[in-house]
């Protein structure tokens, strides 16, 4: 092969270039200086997941209202819980966001890989306590890291967690049939390892409120590994559920008329009768008992309170006048 003795530049135009940089009078903005650089760590997983955000979302709406009507059945519990936003973040972050005592579950949902975690925030388990004994949930104010949940606050955190797996089951179903079991149950994320800090999760947060006070959250946690075998379920389930609008509006007026035929109990209560021992031990059949209607009713739908009444009579029939509902407001 020949050689190409051919140059780009004379040897005075070098000789000249070498001059300018020797005397710094090179000068010329170049290629490329206004670029601003980063460090990058190979070893990091992407933060571009692949999993199909609309899917998870999907799957989080199902679970806060199949959580609701859990807790409000399993506690009598009206949990204001609405979904959060969905946040991708490294799991090393995500536990030193969160501040002890916490009821953290290491949770197996089989099929998927690995295990991922349940968090019960305790203003949770505390507002749960209240209201199962006759109290109002209030936020509080601080509670000591260190102090470890008593008997009877581990018995509600089991019910909590029993809502939580039967809700999770229930939102994954359209996608995959998927079952919930617990491995351990710390009190800190720190214990928790399901995930190296460095490791990439998606954080689904459900946040609870009452009467304008934060009550506390529970939380989500996938780690991206959890998600790998079933991305491509979660895609092609998204891409086929939205074409039959004529089968989705059919299934709906099913349901509402299905929902006419459920029969509820509907209960009215506000009598107070003070009556003492003595009272009580004497009392037979057929014994009468004198009462005076309150001015005001309680009426219970499947024991959740929903209105005030009057109490008093039509015709030859005792009755009751809604006079407002008490439900709360959805916010």
């Amino acid at each position: 092969m020949a050689e190409n003795n051919d140059k780009l530049l004379t040897d005075e135009e070098l000789s000249a270039i070498e001059d300018m940089v020797a005397s710094g009078d090179l000068g010329g903005e170049g290629f490329n200086v206004g670029i601003a650089t980063g460090a990058h760590d190979l070893t990091m997983q992407d933060t571009s997941v692949g999993v199909n955000v609309t899917a998870i979302e999907q799957i989080n709406d199902r679970f806060h209202r199949f959580m609701r009507a859990g807790l409000l059945d399993a506690l009598r519990y009206n949990a204001r819980l609405q979904p959060g936003q969905i946040e991708i973040i490294r799991y090393g972050d995500y536990v030193q966001s969160t501040q002890p005592p916490l009821s953290v579950n290491v949770t197996k949902i089989d099929p998927l890989r690995g295990e991922c975690l349940t968090v019960i925030h305790s203003q949770v388990v505390f507002s749960c306590l209240d209201n199962w004994f006759g109290g109002s949930p209030q936020s509080l104010t601080s509670v000591s890291p260190g102090r470890i949940f008593t008997p009877t606050e581990s018995a509600v955190i089991d019910k909590i967690r029993g809502v939580m797996f039967k809700s999770l089951a229930e939102a994954w179903a359209p996608f995959i049939k998927i079952e919930c079991s617990l491995s351990t149950s710390e009190i800190s994320a720190v214990f928790a390892n399901v995930a190296a800090d460095d490791d990439m999760i998606i954080k689904c947060r459900f946040e609870t409120a009452g009467d304008g006070e934060d009550l506390g959250f529970v939380d989500i946690i996938y780690p991206y590994a959890s998600l790998k075998l079933v991305r491509d379920v979660l895609r092609s389930r998204i891409q086929t559920s939205g074409g039959d609008d004529d089968a989705n509006n059919s299934w709906t007026e099913n349901l509402l008329e299905s929902l006419d035929e459920v029969p509820i109990e509907v209960v009215v209560t506000g009598i107070d009768m003070p009556i003492s021992v003595e009272q009580l031990s004497n009392l037979k059949a057929g014994d009468w008992l004198p009462i005076r209607p309150p001015e005001h009713a309680e009426v219970s739908v499947n024991g959740f309170p929903v209105f005030t009444a009057e109490v008093g009579s039509r015709g030859n029939q005792v009755a009751i006048q809604i006079v407002e509902s008490i439900m709360p407001e959805e916010d």
